[in-house]
C-alpha cells in the first residue's frame, strides 16, 4: 500500500496538534471500532482541520498502526521492565513454579489488557494484513524474552523444544489476557493466572522429563 509523505512536526504547536489528532482517533477507534470510524471524524473530534489530519497522516490506517506501536510500548514498560527482576530470582529448580506465576500475572493482569483500543486492534489483525504483520513483530520480542526465560531455566532443568514452548507460553497468556479483561471468565483473575502457571509448568518441565 502507498503511503503519502507526511509532516514531522517539529514546533510546539504542531506537535500539539498531532497529538490531539491521535488522541482523538485512539477514543473513537475504542468506542466505535475502526471501520466506522473516518479521518473526518477524527479530525473533527480533534478539532483541527481535515488538512491537518492529512498532514501528519496520509490515512487512518497510517495512524492506526502508529497508536498501535505507542500503545504497546506504554504496555512493555509497564510489564517487561519486571523481566530482570524475574529472572535473577530463578535460581533453582524449586523457583520455576514460582517466577512462572510471576511472569504470568505480571503480563495477563497488567490494566493495560483492560483498554478497550487493544481490543480494537486486536481483532483487527484477522482483517488488515499489515495489523498482523506489526503485531507479529511485537509478538517476536516478546517471544525472545520467553525464550530467554525458558534458557535460564534449562541450565538446572533442560528443557527440550524451547522455541515451541515459548511460542504456546505466549499464546496462552495472550489468549487468557483475552478472556480476563474482555470476554468474560467465572474465575477468579489471580487464581486463573495461577492455574494457567502450573499447567505451563507441567508442559515446559514435566513433559522434558518423560
Amino acid at each position: 500500500m502507498a503511503v503519502k509523505t507526511v509532516s514531522q512536526p517539529r514546533q510546539k504547536r504542531s506537535i500539539a496538534t498531532k497529538k490531539k489528532i491521535k488522541v482523538a482517533a485512539r477514543k473513537l477507534f475504542a468506542r466505535s471500532g475502526y471501520y466506522t470510524i473516518t479521518s473526518n471524524m477524527i479530525a473533527a473530534e480533534a478539532k483541527v482541520p481535515i488538512g491537518s489530519f492529512y498532514n501528519y497522516f496520509g490515512n487512518k490506517k497510517v495512524l492506526i498502526l502508529e497508536l498501535i506501536q505507542e500503545w504497546n510500548a506504554e504496555y512493555h514498560k509497564h510489564t517487561f521492565q519486571k523481566f530482570p527482576i524475574i529472572l535473577e530470582a530463578l535460581q533453582s529448580s524449586n523457583d520455576i513454579l514460582p517466577t512462572m506465576s510471576k511472569l504470568l500475572e505480571n503480563s495477563i493482569l497488567s490494566d493495560k489488557l483492560s483498554d478497550p483500543f487493544y481490543k480494537v486492534f486486536h481483532s483487527l489483525q484477522f482483517t488488515e494484513p499489515d495489523i498482523l504483520d506489526l503485531s507479529e513483530k511485537i509478538r517476536h520480542t516478546e517471544i525472545e524474552l520467553l525464550y530467554e526465560y525458558l534458557e535460564r531455566i534449562s541450565k538446572f532443568c533442560p528443557i527440550d523444544n524451547i522455541p515451541v514452548k515459548a511460542k504456546l507460553i505466549h499464546s496462552s497468556g495472550e489468549n487468557i489476557g483475552l478472556y480476563i479483561h474482555h470476554l468474560g471468565t467465572d474465575f477468579e483473575k489471580k487464581q486463573l493466572v495461577n492455574e494457567t502457571a502450573k499447567m505451563l509448568y507441567a508442559y515446559c518441565v514435566l513433559d522434558s522429563d518423560v
